[in-house]
């Protein structure tokens, strides 16, 4: 080989060049493909099973039209049934396999050689082997005269799929020393540019102009340029130890040697293949004569020990592991974290907005070379059955026209609705008006497809795809197609009894202080079974009746139900107290003038209330309820004043045995409080009974675990014998819980009620305090959290508000790590509970807590006022190092705490995008390093 070498051209010129200098000398006859040492080993008599080979791979094109299989998920369903979906895209039809049109002409005489078309005729270039995406550079000018060869695009390929072969260097001797090569060109002239730019659809799909279309945004962009920029709270870590490659916080848990910096807001830009995070200078002034932050750390997208992995897919937190990188596009040496050049750097992010940090997610994963599926599986949890679709593999765009949320709702209804097995299924969801909608499951969390706009109002064409790369721990999260479920309005009783939500009931009262017998004035309203006390002055009452509407257009049934929801939410910020109607045993008019403070009274456990007839016990009502005129107009018509007071109130009598009396403006005022509050109080005792059952039930099904207290075996009939009292049927990990949209129900994103959500919880300020049972109520933008001073009070005064502008909140091992040393022990063995509302659960103090970053302002925003119209310091840019506040807090079980976490993470979103101006500011602000 060695010696053929010598004796070829290039040996020859080579020998000549070492011995006569450097002068420039044309070598060889010509630019030979595929002639190696006088082998032509294009030559198809040298390589016979290449015939063979490719004679079996023939071109296919994928429709963009999806194939639907809808099956049952049950192993009882018997057969699969599946169905084919006409699509509404119009697609050529492939075409023929056979021989090409084209003759290979090979032609030596200049006349005759012509350019070889530009046009967007030419073939795709094989994708390359990188998944990183990179730039591929385009040849010079003198590389372009350089190639005199091309190669036959996919039309002269013949029915066999083999490619003819070049002619070989040892048939052109004419064209030997001259410097020309050999032209290749085909009887069939190039396309008009009508006709190319005429094109549409499949025929594109492989030309230039294809590839052009399929480019990525990030491929799209020059060196230097930012495809997306955030703030985040980031986490920086090392080790020197391997880590896994899904690192979330199950793994985190499990990792020693690991060395963590705390929780710092950085300034995260993507540029092309590395991301950067940018800080403010340690130096005061730096920054100024820099002109840009300081640039602390680089992730190197383009290493290939880099990972992308989901961190917690309950607050949507994502890791990126790699190895240390420089700080300069040209730096040689890698910069170290924690003293060391070797070793792996882990870097969790937080974004405030969900819907961005999925977009995050989802556009590294596609760079890291993330892959869609050949299909995706739907779960219908209602029916209990599957539907298939087929991912168009032709191209990215394809599978964004075909999952859209809108089009996999209708084919799913479409085709469920006329499957002989779930026509009457389906048919009764429509007769009850549902809607459906879309929602990734991991567990038993679930994050719905709601938001097809991003931050920017750009649209967001991956926002059904984009849970594809929500997997944590291994665990694929799966799509859902669900019901539109708000807060339910009505309840089952056991006898089948239908017991539908009472009206709220508000108005001005006197409290009547047991021991001075003095008067404090205060307004009183309902919420979703809690009761606020306000001052007269801060109320917020309805219009007066009477007072004329504006008759407008924008003034319609939904305007006014917003508004009155608007209302709702200025009394709740403006209350001074909190009760929850669970506390109140008893409703009764008054009949001593010297009300009692305290009286025994016996309470049954929450759990087990059940209506008694003394709760229900009409009060006496005679005719002088009717002729009081009430107010001071009524006490100057009668002489016993005392006891026409006595009549105006009524007596609320607390689980701890306290009498609280109030004095309505009249009797007849007196009676209808009576009347409004017992089914109140009532129907929220059964509804917060309902809830825990149905929590219980969902932690039961989806943790794989046990009830904690076996329920009662039925009673023995006489003449029967039961072995076996109660079920005792394993849960099922994988069943699909179609109660669990209650938890994650739609008043929450819609902001229907004037409370998006409460409940008590574990509460305390900062990383020392002591947790203290509080009443928190989650509002529009904000926060509520009420102080439970005792048992003995009816109402809990207001704590603090937490603005939710600028704030993070993460939640599980993420936030239980940077606990006070001795605070949390990760071995610590769980713990039973049982609450008074029947609710029993062991979960792990990691799993029920989070915590809030907040930074305070001066008052609440998002409800009209200073910070909610862009004014005062709640609507300037807070710096880097902006001092903020921590709420941590504990629930009762981790299906709350995750339903908490959702919520708060949803009304976060709403407040960015209502402030979408401000918001732009925040993320643009600080200048970055010029590439």
């Amino acid at each position: 080989m060695r010696r053929r070498w010598r004796e070829s051209d290039w040996g020859r010129a080579r020998k000549e060049q070492r011995q006569g200098g450097s002068a420039p000398k044309w070598v060889g006859n010509s630019f030979d493909v595929g002639v190696f040492l006088g082998v032509d080993i294009l030559d198809e008599n040298l390589n016979p099973g290449s015939r063979s080979s490719s004679s079996q791979a023939t071109p296919s094109r994928d429709s963009a039209a999806p194939k639907i299989h809808v099956s049952a998920a049950s192993p009882s369903a018997g057969a699969e049934t599946f169905i084919t979906a006409p699509s509404h895209f119009s697609t050529s039809p492939p075409e023929e396999p056979g021989p090409s049109n084209l003759s290979l002409n090979v032609s030596r005489d200049q006349e005759s050689v012509r350019p070889v078309s530009a046009s967007s005729s030419t073939a795709l270039l094989a994708p390359s082997s990188s998944h990183h995406g990179q730039l591929v550079d385009q040849p010079s000018s003198r590389e372009a005269e350089l190639s005199n060869k091309t190669i036959p695009p996919p039309s002269a390929v013949v029915g066999n799929g083999h490619i003819p072969p070049l002619p070989s260097s040892d048939e052109n001797k004419k064209g030997k020393g001259k410097g020309k090569g050999v032209h290749v060109h085909y009887e069939e002239p190039p396309a008009p540019p009508s006709e190319v730019l005429a094109r549409r659809g499949s025929a594109v799909e492989e030309t230039s102009a294809g590839a052009a279309e399929q480019a990525t945004a990030e491929n799209q962009v020059k060196w230097g340029d930012v495809i997306m920029r955030d703030r985040m709270l980031v986490r920086v870590s090392y080790t020197e130890d391997a880590v896994p490659t899904t690192f979330d916080e199950s793994q985190n848990r499990t990792t020693r040697h690991l060395d963590n910096e705390g929780w710092v807001e950085y300034i995260v830009a993507w540029r092309k293949d590395r991301l950067e995070l940018y800080a403010d200078h340690h130096t005061p002034g730096k920054e100024w004569l820099t002109g840009h932050k300081r640039l602390a750390y680089v992730v190197p997208l383009g290493s290939s020990t880099t990972r992308l992995s989901l961190y917690s897919f309950v607050d949507l937190t994502f890791c990126l592991t790699c190895p240390p990188a420089s700080l300069r596009i040209d730096g040689k040496r890698r910069p170290h974290i924690f003293g060391s050049y070797r070793g792996t750097n882990v870097f969790v992010f937080k974004v405030k907005c969900r819907t961005r940090a999925v977009d995050w997610v989802w556009n590294l994963w596609r760079h890291l070379g993330g892959q869609l599926p050949p299909a995706i599986e739907i779960r219908s949890p209602t029916l209990d059955t599957r539907v298939t679709i087929d991912v168009p593999s032709s191209d990215l765009d394809a599978a964004y026209t075909v999952f859209t949320r809108s089009n996999i709702i209708g084919l799913c209804t479409k085709f469920l609705g006329t499957a002989p097995e779930f026509r009457a299924l389906m048919a009764r969801e429509r007769a009850e008006g549902a809607t459906f909608a879309l929602a990734w499951r991991h567990g038993a969390q679930l994050d719905w497809v709601w938001r097809e706009r991003d931050v920017r109002e750009q649209p967001r064409k991956w926002a059904v795809l984009c849970g594809l790369a929500l997997a944590q721990g291994g665990k694929q999260a799966h799509l859902e197609i669900r019901r539109k479920r708000h807060l339910p309005t009505h309840l089952r009783m056991r006898d089948g009894t239908r017991l539908d939500e009472p009206p709220a009931v508000e108005g001005y009262l006197d409290r009547i202080r047991p021991n001075s017998q003095l008067k404090q004035s205060v307004y009183l309203v309902t919420h979703d079974g809690y009761l606020f006390a306000l001052s007269p002055a801060r109320a917020h009452p309805p219009p007066p009746p009477g007072t004329p509407e504006p008759s407008t257009e924008a003034d319609n049934a939904d305007t006014r139900r917003r508004a009155e929801v608007h209302r709702g939410q200025l009394q709740i910020l403006d209350a001074t107290g909190v009760s929850d109607l669970r506390n109140i045993v008893a409703v009764r008019r008054a009949f001593q003038l010297i009300p009692k403070q305290m009286e025994r009274v016996s309470v049954p456990r929450e759990a087990d209330w059940e209506d008694t007839e003394a709760f229900w016990a009409q009060e006496e009502r005679s005719e002088s309820d009717d002729e009081d005129a009430g107010g001071e107009v009524g006490l100057g018509r009668v002489r016993d004043r005392a006891r026409l007071r006595m009549r105006r109130s009524f007596e609320l009598v607390l689980t701890s045995g306290r009498v609280v009396r109030f004095e309505a403006y009249s009797c007849a005022a007196a009676q209808e409080w009576i009347v409004r509050l017992r089914p109140l109080i009532s129907y929220w005792k059964k509804r917060h009974q309902y809830d825990a059952r149905l929590e219980m039930d969902i932690a039961h099904s989806s943790t794989g675990r046990p009830p904690i207290t076996r329920p009662r075996p039925p009673a023995r009939a006489k003449g029967h014998r039961h072995d076996v009292g109660v079920d005792s049927t394993p849960p099922d990990r994988d069943a699909s819980l179609p109660d669990l949209d209650f938890f994650y129900n739609w008043c929450v994103m819609d902001a229907c009620r004037p409370i998006l959500k409460c409940g008590r919880l574990y509460g305390r300020k900062g990383w020392w305090g002591q947790y203290k049972h509080i009443q928190l109520v989650l509002v529009s933008a904000n926060l509520v959290q009420f102080h439970i001073s005792g048992r003995t009070s009816l109402h809990h005064r207001r704590d603090k508000v937490i603005p939710l502008l600028d704030a993070y909140l993460v939640s599980g091992y993420f936030a239980a790590q940077y606990l006070p040393e001795g605070q949390y022990d990760a071995n610590a063995p769980p713990v039973a509970r049982r609450y008074q509302d029947g609710l029993e659960t062991d979960d792990g103090e990691e799993d029920t807590l989070f915590v809030v970053w907040y930074r305070p302002v001066t008052a609440a925003v998002g409800l009209g006022k200073s910070e909610g119209k862009g004014k005062g310091r709640g609507a300037e840019v807070p710096p880097l190092k902006a001092k903020r506040k921590a709420a941590v807090f504990r629930t009762r079980s981790r299906l709350e705490r995750d339903a908490w976490v959702w919520a708060i993470n949803v009304e976060i979103e709403r407040l960015a995008r209502a402030e979408r101006e401000r918001e732009e500011a925040v993320r643009s602000a600080g200048e970055l390093l010029k590439a």
